[in-house]
């Protein structure tokens, strides 16, 4: 089964429960995990050719595990990291080495980049800290859990999530503990988390179960809690209502997506829902003054009516690919697969426009869009750095 759907166990005694829910995931663990991907079709005129700028490999990847692993850009550098341990600064132009850092840690997330340092998690429950600039390291703080999301900073405060369901704030000076809180995490979840945000003086975080926290970023007091889907159903398996997908924050509105079944609109300084669809998703969210863009857990995509949670359209054209979250590109939307494919949609009607395949690893982390580029990367460590230029200049 996929990865990324093998559960997450709190630690109880009803073993029994636990082995059938396990063996009750691993056998129906849904559609998307056990239905043959849509064979792609020819694009007859695409609208956009695929070229690749550069392409290098950075390392092991995330591999087969479920990852927090995204590529970050600052100015004219790609940072990336991989689950042996090392973290790569790359030229954004040429894809050129600029350093490489063994940290020793077997990490799974990140990075997040702040006042000049890269934050990386670790399985072993680590924040790792270091220097953008040369990859040395700075600090490290062992935190209760493994961090599978990556951790949210500013210049002077660093929010991780752990997967016992801990937020903590540490200095970003030195690695100190300025706060934590703890939530209940239900007993079957999905193996997965996403990050917190932090906007201003406040922090954002979406949990497994199914609820939104705002909380004072310099106290961890609670400014809100919000519910955006609601377990429902008689087994464990049919009450998953995580949110695994970080939180979208414009303005005064949040954006939240349960793998349980609800998108949701909230209004940043009271949680008042605005609206709710039903759709179920993992995966990184994208926006547009238009629409808020979706993938869900069977690989459709969709497009939702910013304002009134509407759907505006849905492309089923890609069902059971494994499709990365959406990424807005010159107005329309990028998305890659398991298979190493990057995929151009219309963000008018969903359709495909222009389709290619910069190598042949699963893409899972959102591409990351920098002027007319799109960085992707591989789950086995490969990244790439694409230009689409329109096909009448070809």
């Amino acid at each position: 089964m996929n990865q990324r759907n093998k559960p997450f166990f709190r630690a109880t005694g009803a073993a029994i429960l636990l082995a059938a829910s396990s063996a009750v995931l691993t056998a129906c663990g849904g559609a998307a995990n056990v239905a043959e991907p849509t064979p792609l079709t020819t694009l007859e005129s695409p609208a956009y050719r695929m070229q690749t700028v550069w392409k290098t490999d950075a390392g092991e990847g995330a591999g087969e595990y479920v990852s927090g692993f995204k590529p970050i850009i600052d100015g004219e550098r790609v940072y990336v990291g991989n689950s042996d341990g090392y973290v790569m600064a790359l030229d954004l132009a040429t894809g050129r080495k600029i350093w490489r850092s063994r940290t020793g840690d077997r990490l799974i997330s990140g990075p997040a980049l702040a006042g000049g340092l890269l934050l990386l998690g670790s399985r072993d429950g680590q924040v790792v800290a270091l220097s953008a600039q040369t990859g040395e390291r700075e600090w490290t703080a062992s935190l209760s859990s493994e961090i599978i999301a990556a951790p949210a900073a500013n210049d002077e405060i660093a929010v991780a999530r752990t997967l016992d369901g801990r937020l903590v704030a540490l200095d970003m000076a030195n690695g100190q503990r300025r706060w934590t809180i703890e939530r209940n995490v239900p007993t079957l979840t999905l193996r997965g988390t996403s990050s917190p945000v932090i906007v201003g003086d406040t922090v954002y975080a979406g949990l497994d179960n199914g609820n939104v926290l705002s909380l004072d970023l310099a106290t961890g007091e609670e400014r809100w809690s919000q519910t955006v889907a609601f377990p429902s159903g008689r087994s464990e398996l049919e009450r998953i209502v995580d949110i695994d997908a970080d939180p979208l924050v414009v303005n005064n509105e949040l954006y939240a997506v349960s793998a349980g079944g609800q998108l949701a609109s909230l209004a940043t300084t009271s949680g008042r829902v605005r609206w709710r669809h039903e759709l179920a998703s993992e995966k990184a969210l994208a926006l547009d003054d238009r629409n808020v863009y979706a993938v869900d857990r069977d690989s459709v995509a969709w497009a939702v009516n910013r304002l009134t949670g509407s759907e505006r359209w849905q492309q089923d054209g890609l069902k059971y690919r494994k499709l990365s979250g959406p990424a807005l590109l010159a107005g329309d939307l990028v998305v890659g697969d398991y298979d190493g494919y990057v995929h151009w949609l219309s963000a008018d009607d969903g359709s495909v426009i222009a389709r290619g395949r910069p190598f042949d690893e699963p893409i899972r982390s959102q591409p990351l869009i920098v002027g007319d580029r799109v960085i992707v990367v591989g789950a086995y460590g490969e990244v790439a750095a694409l230009r689409f230029t329109p096909s009448d200049e070809r």
